[in-house]
């Protein structure tokens, strides 16, 4: 049998499982994609045509979902067995957990109408007697990334990118919108593991990066709103995007060069 094929059309049908999961939601910015190339975010919202992903990339992707799942199951076993033993899920919301001075939110949908974003948090923790909110990520990484992050401080990342610290601001702005009252006291931390040695390290993310991710959105929408304004209102032709944001010529068209490589649209991108 050839268990290779089986496996890659297995992950095609876990692509369409999340394609139908955000039916109806393609309009919105991805949360997941912040700090990311201005362009690669208008070509989504226009639905444009994405290259097909190399089999060996779904892999990838895949062990990092696999990783995440574990995390997830982990953390409501602790929940429920633990420490908070006596948490109870809120009616109709199976992402919040709670106790008497705790909020628990695991794999959270996050959206900000403000800047049309949507995105899912992987954890976070409200305390209210503190009034006190924690957001974590998780993410995966093989050694040489992890040694240009985490290693001898002469062989790290001279230039490193941003977006995963965007991308846990942002879940951070969804969550203060989300709750009732405005924290006082709020912390951010990428939790990452290592696919080929499984150690873990836990990364405190600045707080400055709250208001570059306020910025950022708030940037993205106001290019959104100028090509609508010049071509349809709806915003359904890339072409209109193409026209608009020329490649290497506008601010953050992309912000990295290494970007394209990865884009799903770069073969549309001009």
């Amino acid at each position: 049998m050839e268990i290779e094929r089986m496996y890659s059309e297995f992950l095609d049908s876990k692509n369409d499982d999340y394609k139908e999961k955000y039916k109806g939601l393609e309009k919105w910015f991805s949360a997941s994609s912040a700090g990311s190339c201005y362009k690669k975010h208008m070509f989504k919202v226009t639905e444009a045509p994405q290259k097909e992903m190399e089999a060996r990339s779904q892999r990838i992707m895949r062990l990092g979902t696999l990783v995440h799942k574990d995390f997830e199951d982990a953390v409501k076993y602790y929940i429920k067995n633990k420490t908070y033993a006596n948490s109870t899920p809120v009616s109709g919301k199976p992402t919040i957990f709670y106790t008497d001075d705790h909020k628990f939110y695991i794999e959270h949908r996050i959206k900000i109408p403000e800047y049309n974003v949507l995105g899912h948090l992987d954890f976070a923790v409200f305390t209210k007697s503190s009034n006190r909110i924690v957001v974590y990520d998780y993410k995966t990484s093989a050694s040489y990334k992890w040694r240009l992050k985490f290693g001898r401080i002469q062989n790290r990342d001279k230039n490193p990118s941003f977006n995963y610290e965007m991308q846990l601001s942002t879940y951070l702005l969804g969550m203060e919108q989300e709750l009732d009252c405005q924290p006082e006291d709020k912390e951010m931390s990428i939790i990452w593991y290592n696919k080929d040695t499984s150690r873990m390290r836990e990364e405190r993310i600045r707080l400055s990066y709250v208001d570059m991710a306020h910025n950022y959105w708030q940037e993205l929408n106001e290019i959104r709103d100028d090509i609508k304004s010049n071509n349809d209102a709806e915003l359904t032709d890339y072409e209109n995007v193409n026209q608009t944001l020329s490649r290497h010529r506008e601010m953050g068209v992309p912000f990295q060069d290494w970007e394209c490589k990865y884009c799903p649209y770069e073969h549309i991108c001009r």
